[in-house]
């Protein structure tokens, strides 16, 4: 669980990481019978995603890398981190299934709310494990 949840910490640095003010990471555990099942949450006031970047973290094995037209795929000059004992160094998710392994670890199904920053539009992503 600790794994799981520091994946999902470690995609929200990644989200705040060209914050120019206050970077906001809250991790909730929500156990309220009367709002559903129980949930984990993590919420950030990152740059948000496009729908298109929302269905591409969806894809198994799709690295942030390697992704087309993704403000993340010009990564031509990443050098990986040394190591940081007992750190997060944003490079845990190299491979592009530390999300989705996070979210299925934790529970059945994974709902992502994203806004990008320069939109108006709100974009939402609803994933099962069996259908993932």
């Amino acid at each position: 669980l600790a794994f799981a949840l520091a994946e999902l910490v470690d995609n929200s640095l990644s989200a705040t990481s060209r914050n120019t003010g206050i970077r906001s990471i809250q991790i909730k555990l929500l156990f309220d019978d009367s709002q559903g099942k129980p949930a984990v949450a993590v919420l950030d006031n990152g740059r948000g995603m496009t729908s298109k970047q929302l269905n591409n973290w969806a894809v198994y094995r799709l690295s942030k890398f390697i992704r087309q037209d993704d403000f993340e795929s010009d990564h031509s000059g990443y050098v990986r981190p040394l190591p940081v004992p007992r750190s997060l160094n944003s490079d845990i998710s190299y491979f592009g299934v530390g999300g989705k392994q996070a979210v299925f670890f934790v529970g059945q199904s994974a709902r992502m709310i994203s806004k990008p920053a320069e939109s108006q539009d709100v974009h939402e992503l609803v994933l099962s494990k069996e259908d993932f």
